[in-house]
């Protein structure tokens, strides 16, 4: 009998302890819509037709009647993305501390720039922007800027 008794206070210390809180949600577990909204993808005119969808739990898509932005959480090595994009005339850059490669192009008007920034290794963010414009760099900046917010409310 006496031996019974440590093994039932261990089995009723072990049932008497709180369970761990839970963890933050991590990268793998984090819905792209939530990484921008709506006011910073779209210019005030442009507002009153946006719509967002969530595709997948990584991917999601603002779109309106002349911009479009598609966001996208990878499982990948950056170097593919960042090849594929450095191919046709894409060029790195850095946002917050992180490695981005981004590339833009002008088809009559239509401004389409496309962007991918390391979360860490093997986990990416990448970002497309489509709107009609005559600045390809004021698209390209504005690929930047929505690529560091997304990345600032990923968790860390």
């Amino acid at each position: 009998m006496i031996r019974l008794v440590p093994v039932l206070l261990l089995a009723l210390t072990a049932c008497a302890t709180t369970p761990p809180a839970p963890e933050p949600p991590k990268f793998e577990n984090t819905d792209a819509c939530t990484l921008l909204r709506g006011d910073e993808v779209f210019e005030a005119e442009d507002r009153s037709t946006q719509t967002t969808i969530g595709k997948t739990k990584r991917d999601c898509a603002w779109t309106s009647s002349a911009t479009q932005v598609d966001v996208n959480l990878l499982l990948k090595p950056f170097a593919e993305e960042s090849d594929r994009l450095m191919t046709n005339g894409g060029y790195g850059a850095v946002i917050g501390d992180r490695p981005m490669t981004r590339r833009c192009a002008d088809a009559s008007g239509l401004v389409t720039c496309e962007g991918v920034v390391e979360v860490r290794e093997g986990q990416l963010i990448t970002i497309k922007v489509v709107r009609r414009h005559h600045d390809l760099n004021f698209i390209g900046q504005l690929t930047q800027e929505l690529a560091l917010k997304a990345l600032e409310r990923l968790p860390k």
